[in-house]
């Protein structure tokens, strides 16, 4: 008996951005949450032949999934393909190739290129994963486009905000204390709320906040949140306020001698729209920039420094 027939589909779309530009940021994992809506973090987990396992979590639904997937990274023919590691049943093989060719303005046409094979044809079934497939490729494609195009032609929308807070504490007890947010309210001022829902397999959970204000009021964030113990936490932000188009987070930590260094890398996408709203009318793209620097960073120490407190007074 012979294998049944691969299906193909193919979405592309012209993007006003350099070929090799576009596709370093399909290279680099760290750039997905950024990218796409869907995507709260990305993690290599080392070579399996000649692939790298890639681990994925996505936000769907309330919950937060994961799935490993095998990368190829082309460099010399702009290509990123990838093949998830466990398949759906009636899948025999799937392929997803991320392929960018260069265009003669300077610009390029990205497309993402599917491949898959039934274990049993069934014409149903086929239109059914091809109607899916190709669902996913015009949502992703528009994304890619506009995160390319972002990144040429307004690359002063995109900010990046570091902290660092050194705990004398091990790590374990730090990635516990900052993972474990239900506590926060026993434990910091400015949180009135902490709710976690929709755990899922491993350290993956939705948190919901309410934070106390300066200027008094509440501020309610919710976050789709991945813990890899104990040396880092992701969380993407899935409310964000008018002036925000994207809010993704890593908070990475090393440990040396029961000294425990957490560094904060949050990484924010400015809605022009929104710069008026929040700051007025004639607002600049860069006095937005340090508002969101400031703001983000005191918000965040806020919790970093509460944990350093808490764990260095227990330590007494």
């Amino acid at each position: 008996m012979g294998q049944t027939p691969i299906h193909r589909s193919s979405h592309g779309a012209p993007v006003r951005a350099p070929a090799r530009e576009v596709h370093r940021l399909l290279a680099d994992e760290d750039n997905w949450p950024r990218v796409f809506a869907s995507f709260v973090h990305l993690e290599n987990l080392g070579r399996d032949g000649g692939f790298d396992r890639i681990g994925m979590w996505g936000h769907y639904d309330g919950t937060v999934e994961h799935w490993v997937a095998l990368r190829s990274v082309d460099e010399e023919a702009l290509r990123v393909e990838f093949r998830p590691e466990s398949l759906p049943p009636q899948l025999e093989s799937m392929k997803r190739t991320w392929v960018v060719e260069p265009s003669a303005d300077g610009g390029c046409v990205v497309r993402l290129e599917h491949e898959f094979r039934l274990k049993e044809e069934d014409a149903e079934a086929a239109a059914t994963t091809l109607a899916t497939v190709e669902g996913i490729a015009l949502s992703e494609v528009a994304a890619v486009r506009e995160a390319a195009e972002l990144a040429a032609l307004r690359p002063q929308a995109l900010v990046t905000v570091e902290d660092t807070v050194t705990v004398e504490a091990p790590v374990g007890r730090v990635f516990a204390a900052l993972y474990g947010a239900g506590e926060w309210p026993d434990h910091m001022e400015h949180v009135a709320r902490a709710e976690v829902r929709g755990e899922g397999p491993g350290h993956t959970h939705v948190l919901e906040l309410d934070t106390i204000e300066h200027h008094g009021g509440t501020f309610t964030t919710r976050a789709a949140r991945v813990g890899l113990p104990d040396n880092k936490i992701a969380y993407k932000q899935l409310l964000l306020p008018p002036l925000g188009a994207s809010h993704h987070v890593q908070w990475l930590l090393t440990e040396e001698g029961g000294t425990t260094r957490v560094r904060s890398v949050q990484t924010v996408v400015i809605k022009e729209s929104g710069v008026a709203a929040v700051l007025g009318e004639g607002a600049s793209t860069e006095a937005a920039r340090g508002f969101v620097q400031s703001e983000l960073s005191s918000k965040v120490r806020l919790i970093l420094d509460a944990v350093k407190h808490r764990l260095e007074q227990d330590a007494k």
